[in-house]
């Protein structure tokens, strides 16, 4: 339920005794309700809302078995099985010899933790089939000669049937080890050859009982390179989802996967896995409204999914004084693939780890890690610097391509998402993710509509502001300002390989400046390529040989702020250096307040004494402010305050009431009110949480000058 909140215009003033008179009531913007995520001992949580399931906490010792020990079809069937058994509670976790991390990595990893396991291997892996097999129902049987697209259709009716898909040959290993499965479908009776005839199948038979919240799409061969056999399987095996793998560049193929994706909610479903080439697939899910999660090289997505619950957002540290000068934000590319973060990033991290905190660099991360990982996110959040801001990757909740710019076979350029309704419905979706990861800034792939733009604006409260590109093929990607809110800046560069070619391109931009107002210039760079936070700190460092003094590179959090501030719209006041917090309760620390995390609190629970004081460098024209509650930092939405006043002054005397805010239960107070000049704020909490304690996790508050 959302929190009633009356706003009253700026002439309107609060008695002594805290009473208000009656006035006109602008519309209110509220947060959006989102599940408040937290760790489970057993079975699964999946509340609408929330993307993909909580998983139980992993058990003690769970019982692992490296991939490297299973033949592919061996991969199909174990998978299957570490998702019906973590289904309950995760007890196998299947391991990856070949991980650019370590196999043993995040195992060891604080924020993951999984403790020593019972190893099995290749002598004595049907010895782990042979200790769950009560477990399931029985067998799949399947015959990958006639089609390896036979993996995926046995991998989904098992997962229907909470059963294990078999090739005769695995069958016959079980038999051996004295594991004695009913064959509950055979599917070796079917004759269909083509994955066009064998997905259809799927469509007309499975799909109808088939979760529509997940979609896996898993290659089941080696052509064009390796097969997916293992890597996320384990997830579909435990929702009761379908595997499917179709080639996007055969338009026969493509139609079929449009079928499933159109049975499927905008704002309620996600894909996991690949495709075939990037730019005929992501389209492909794009027109529905639905995101993917680059997923085809994670392993043991249900094990990581019952990881700490709780996101350790990092603190926001205050951006510098807005100056004549050029100010670049530098973004580093592929964050959005939840198995880069698991794997390459983690590399990436560790050894660039001299190099981060010199200058500000800005980490594409996937914000369905608070889902899927947050053991993963936690690391990075926990282990980064002040200079380290996290952005989240194309374009929102899952990989979505609202605008394609670049001409590749089967994938001509334009406009991928026609539907307004699916287009909010991904935004609503984007912006639970962007609350609950903490992330503020949004790189887009490649432009954004007008309808898009207005989509995100209107649903994406969180959002100081997204980058747009033109890969190849579209100059007339332009950059702007939606409902004088949210800005989208164009990538002055989208994928920069190489230290001369963003130099290049940086001097180029600073020498045709006129040095009269502020310049404001975002690049994203291709972490596969040689601009690794060590290159960025050289470039830094040259950039401020060649021209002292002209040159500051920034947060993008701080990048949207103060190009907002330079061209005279509402920017958040709370992350100015000049701006100053006071309590009544000299006992609690009011920065808690200001600090851009919920993880700390301003609390008190001195009656009188409840309120919070700001002060600006001058008078602002203040529009809006946000308070995030209690609930935010993962405590009971009982403890929120529930009722309060903010108010502002001029001159610290003389106090117009902005808005009243009561009975709330919300995580989040989200207010819109008629510009009001002020130099200082005060909200005073009239009625605190359940237990007379006031608790305040976060506030923002946005004027302009």
């Amino acid at each position: 339920m959302n929190s009633k909140i009356v706003l009253l215009g700026v002439g309107w003033l609060a008695t002594a005794g805290g009473a208000l008179a009656a006035g006109p009531v602008p519309p209110a913007n509220l947060y959006a309700p989102y599940p408040q995520v937290s760790n489970i001992t057993e079975g699964i949580a999946w509340p609408k809302g929330q993307a993909l399931p909580t998983f139980a906490t992993p058990a003690a010792k769970m019982d692992t078995l490296v991939v490297q020990d299973l033949s592919k079809d061996e991969q199909i069937t174990f998978s299957s099985l570490q998702g019906q058994v973590n289904r309950n509670q995760p007890g196998i976790y299947l391991l990856e010899n070949r991980a650019d991390e370590g196999r043993d990595t995040w195992a060891n990893t604080p924020t993951v933790n999984f403790a020593p396991g019972n190893p099995y291997d290749r002598a004595t892996k049907y010895d782990l089939v042979a200790k769950y097999a009560k477990e399931v129902t029985g067998v799949v049987l399947y015959d990958p000669a006639v089609s390896p697209h036979y993996r995926n259709l046995a991998g989904t009716v098992a997962a229907q049937r909470n059963a294990l898909p078999v090739t005769a040959g695995v069958l016959a290993q079980m038999k051996e080890h004295g594991i004695a499965l009913e064959v509950i479908e055979d599917l070796t009776s079917l004759k269909f050859t083509t994955p066009v005839e064998i997905y259809q199948y799927l469509y007309d038979h499975y799909w109808p009982t088939c979760g529509k919240r997940v979609l896996v799409s898993a290659k089941p061969h080696d052509e064009r390179g390796g097969g997916d056999y293992h890597h996320t399987r384990d997830i579909a095996a435990a929702t009761g989802s379908a595997v499917v793998w179709l080639n996007t560049l055969v338009p026969a193929e493509r139609e079929i996967l449009r079928k499933f994706f159109g049975d499927m909610k905008a704002g309620e479903a996600i894909a996991l896995g690949w495709y075939t080439t990037e730019r005929t697939g992501i389209p492909t899910a794009t027109e529905f409204g639905i995101g993917t999660m680059p997923a085809d090289f994670f392993v043991s997505a249900s094990v990581y999914a019952g990881t700490d619950h709780h996101i350790r957002i990092p603190a926001v540290p205050k951006m510098p004084a807005l100056q004549n000068k050029v100010h670049v934000a530098i973004i580093i590319s592929d964050g959005d693939n939840i198995q880069y973060t698991q794997h390459a990033m983690r590399k990436n991290w560790e050894r660039t780890a001299p190099s981060r905190g010199k200058v500000p660099l800005n980490w594409t991360i996937a914000p369905g890690l608070v889902d899927i990982a947050p053991g993963i996110m936690n690391y990075y959040y926990t282990t980064a610097t002040p200079n380290d801001c996290f952005v989240t990757g194309p374009s929102g909740m899952g990989y979505l391509m609202p605008f394609n710019t670049l001409t590749e076979p089967g994938a001509p350029v334009g406009d991928k998402l026609t539907d307004p309704a699916r287009m909010d419905g991904y935004a609503r979706l984007t912006e639970t993710y962007l609350q609950r990861s903490g992330l503020r800034v949004m790189t887009i792939w490649d432009d954004a509509t007008p309808m898009q733009r207005r989509s995100y604006e209107k649903n994406c409260r969180h959002l100081y502001g997204a980058t747009v590109q033109n890969f190849k093929d579209v100059p007339t990607v332009a950059g702007g300002v939606e409902n004088n809110r949210l800005r989208f800046d164009k990538l002055v560069v989208p994928y920069a390989g190489s230290f001369d070619h963003i130099h290049g391109s940086l001097v180029k931009e600073i020498q045709r400046w006129d040095g009269k107002s502020p310049l404001f210039l975002s690049y994203q760079v291709d972490v596969w390529g040689e601009m690794r936070a060590n290159r960025i700190v050289e470039l830094h460092e040259q950039l401020q040989r060649e021209f002292p003094d002209k040159v500051e590179f920034v947060r993008a959090d701080h990048y949207f702020n103060l190009s907002n501030e330079a061209n005279g719209l509402p920017f958040n006041l709370c992350l100015a250096s000049t701006t100053t917090v006071k309590s009544g309760d000299p006992a609690a620390s009011a920065d808690a307040a200001t600090d851009g995390t919920p993880e700390t609190m301003w609390t008190s629970s001195e009656k009188s004494k409840r309120w919070l004081g700001f002060e600006f460098d001058g008078v602002y024209q203040l529009n809006r402010c946000v308070i995030r509650h209690a609930g935010d930092n993962g405590m009971s939405r009982d403890t929120n305050i529930r009722d309060f006043i903010v108010q502002g002054s001029v001159d610290g005397k003389s106090w117009k009431t902005l808005a009243v805010i009561k009975g709330n239960t919300e995580n989040v107070t989200d207010v819109e009110f008629p510009a009001a000049g002020a130099k200082f704020v005060k909200i005073t909490v009239l009625n605190a949480g359940e237990d007379s304690t006031a608790r305040i996790a976060d506030v923002e508050i946005y004027g302009r000058k």
